[in-house]
């Protein structure tokens, strides 16, 4: 298999797995298989993340500096403008909330804007 078959796979379980997890909480089930369903979920969910992070890495190798440099270019400026979208926002709805933490979510969303493409790249070698 290849290596962009193995993410879409792992995509593929994330979704479906985060569909069965929201019915769980939501219908509120208490047992012993939904907490154990839970359990594996939040495992499983860490060495997704790992494994994308490792093919991220992978690929960004494989990219030409320019490209590299381009896409960093991209991500300063999309974290820039989510960050300050974020605190005008929660300046204008709810001034006395604002704190440190609101920069988790630019983050993130810079990131997977700028580099979610690499994760699904086959490498040279394949």
């Amino acid at each position: 298999m290849g290596q962009s078959t193995i993410t879409s796979i792992i995509c593929t379980l994330c979704v479906l797995s985060t569909v069965i997890i929201s019915f769980i909480v939501y219908m509120d089930i208490d047992n012993s298989f939904s907490f154990g369903f839970m359990l594996g979920y939040i495992f499983f969910i860490i060495i997704a993340s790992l494994y994308w992070i490792i093919t991220l890495i992978i690929n960004i190798k494989n990219i030409k500096w320019f490209e590299l440099r381009k896409r960093l270019f991209k991500f300063i400026g999309l974290f820039i403008s989510f960050s300050a979208a974020i605190y005008i926002f929660n300046y204008i709805f709810r001034s006395s909330e604002i704190g440190i933490y609101d920069l988790s979510t630019p983050l993130a969303m810079a990131l997977s804007l700028t580099f979610f493409d690499l994760v699904f790249f086959k490498d040279k070698e394949s």
